[in-house]
């Protein structure tokens, strides 16, 4: 027999027991003998239970009480190193079960899943319990160690929203030539956008997920931080994209005061065009604000509008008007439709609508649909070419400056102009085709003769034929070329305009109305030429 003083050795002789969340229980074992009640209380100490109720359990035992049975509150150990069958940890999220199976059964002890639960809620988890590996505790063949049961939720902090630009602009400097030289002037293209560009992308940043604690409190995750959409020039939130800013324009792309890209519609120069900002090329309007120094470009897709003066400069509206609210000196104004100057000299003025001359037009070359010069203005020197109308105070100088006044059709202008130069073209290269064609014919012969060709003879066939075939394609060019001119010349049209002079006519001035010459004497100012059908007509005014 087991001494009591032996503790769990002798009291596993006579029952099992567990421990439970709402008190201690036993369950008898058969054929138990008869027991003293202080033998079974000394063993309760000797294996270190403070609270057992030894007389109850004594009289279970005498009465042999079959099942499980309380016997009173759950069990109390002196300490933890006297009962290390079961041990919980809670540690990052992570709750854990120590279990000894070989201890548990030297203790005659029963471990249940309740006493695993309210072990885990005393160490505060509560939370994410794996039922699985508490029934894997249970088996008999468990090993001892310890055994992760419960995993809390981590919180995931959000992620900050991040803001993209999804555009540049190029501040690089212009590409040396093939020569080596640099041109500053030269910035290539404004960067230009289309209504619908993504200037600004923002991607939203991640949300926060809040955790959950092993105790079954919330564990609160770190929001990112959002960021506003800029609010720019021009610029739009995407209909079916709010994390987009676009362009709400055709426009360039410029940088704004406080570091973001904006869209211009219309390009805008304060003061002078200077090498800060270089030539001009650009799909929409135009405006400078002082002057345009001479040799930069300005390439315009709308209106160009300068406020002061424009000086030997190239300045092209490809779809707009051109004003210069001061005057031009030298260089090239081509408009798509009206050009309007304060006056101009030695310039060329090419409008597809109406030239304002304002004061005056100085040995400038002109060619528009209409021409009108100011009151009191004059067109001195030069050669204006208009299709429908012209109109001015004086055309001339005393001095007799020469200065060329023309009412044609542009079509049939450049048709006439283009026959004079096909023919003298024609007339200079007809006896060279004719010697060379005479050299070919000569070789022909003599090849189809058997004759044969080597050395320096050769090479003098093969330069001759290549000649031949040369200036033989560029007669068929100008004879192509020519015939095209006369069908133009030749054709029926509608020939309307007119020439108003208010003041006066000057000797020097040559006037030619859809092809035909008026001489000066038989004008008489103030006139106004009225031309339809060929014929015209001169009114006093």
């Amino acid at each position: 027999m087991i001494d009591p003083s032996q503790g769990f050795a002798y009291l596993r002789t006579l029952f099992h027991w567990r421990i439970m969340p709402d008190g201690a229980y036993i369950e008898i074992r058969p054929n138990v003998e008869e027991v003293n009640e202080q033998e079974v209380f000394r063993a309760f100490l000797a294996a270190g239970i403070l609270n057992a109720n030894a007389a109850t359990i004594c009289s279970m035992l005498r009465q042999k009480t079959a099942g499980w049975q309380r016997v009173g509150k759950p069990f109390e150990f002196r300490d933890e190193t006297v009962s290390p069958v079961l041990q919980a940890r809670n540690e990052n999220l992570v709750g854990s079960i120590r279990i000894d199976p070989v201890m548990a059964r030297e203790q005659g002890r029963e471990v249940t899943v309740e006493e695993i639960r309210q072990l885990l809620s005393n160490a505060g988890i509560v939370q994410g319990v794996d039922e699985d590996v508490l029934q894997m505790l249970l088996r008999p063949n468990c090993a001892t160690g310890w055994f992760d049961v419960a995993v809390g939720e981590a919180p995931v902090d959000g992620t900050d929203a991040v803001l993209e630009c999804q555009v540049q602009i190029d501040h690089s400097l212009p590409v040396p030539d093939e020569s080596g030289t640099m041109d500053f002037r030269d910035r290539g293209n404004l960067p230009e956008v289309q209504a619908g560009t993504a200037i600004y992308l923002k991607i939203p940043g991640r949300p926060a997920v809040d955790g959950k604690g092993l105790d079954g409190k919330t564990l609160p995750a770190r929001q990112g931080r959002d960021i506003a959409l800029p609010q720019i020039e021009n610029g739009r939130v995407r209909e079916n994209d709010p994390n987009v800013v676009e362009a709400s324009c055709d426009g360039y792309l410029y940088m704004g005061r406080d570091g973001r890209i904006q869209v211009g519609r219309e390009f805008r120069v304060k003061g002078d065009l200077d090498l800060t900002v270089g030539n001009i090329r650009y799909h929409g309007p135009v405006e400078i604000g002082g002057n345009v120094p001479s040799g930069f470009q300005i390439h315009a897709g709308g209106d160009i509008t300068i406020m002061g003066t424009a000086e030997g400069s190239d300045i092209h509206s490809i779809g707009g008007n051109i004003t210069v609210h001061g005057g031009v000196f030298g260089g090239k104004l081509q408009a798509a439709s009206d050009i309007k100057v304060s006056f101009a000299h030695e310039a060329t003025l090419l409008s597809g609508g109406i030239v304002e001359g304002g004061k005056y037009l100085q040995h400038c070359k002109v060619r528009c649909t209409e021409l009108h010069v100011a009151r009191g203005g004059m067109f001195v020197g030069g050669q204006v070419l208009a299709s429908r109308e012209i109109e001015c105070d004086i055309l001339g100088t005393e001095a007799g400056t020469p200065t060329m006044v023309q009412l044609s059709d542009p079509e049939e202008e450049d048709a006439r102009t283009d026959l004079e130069k096909v023919n003298v073209e024609i007339k200079k290269l007809g006896p060279l085709r004719d010697q060379l064609e005479q050299k070919v014919m000569a070789l022909k012969s003599r090849i189809a003769g058997g004759g044969v060709l080597l050395g320096r003879a050769r090479e003098d066939a093969e330069e001759s034929l290549r000649q031949y075939a040369v200036v033989t394609e560029k007669m068929r060019d100008y004879e192509r070329r020519k015939t095209h001119d006369q069908e133009i010349l030749s054709a029926e049209r509608d020939r309307v305009g007119s020439i108003t002079v208010r003041r006066s006519i000057h000797p020097g001035v040559e006037v030619h109305i859809f092809g035909r010459r008026f001489e000066i004497d038989s004008i008489r100012a103030p006139v106004r030429l009225h031309v339809k059908d060929r014929e015209v007509e001169s009114h006093r005014i």
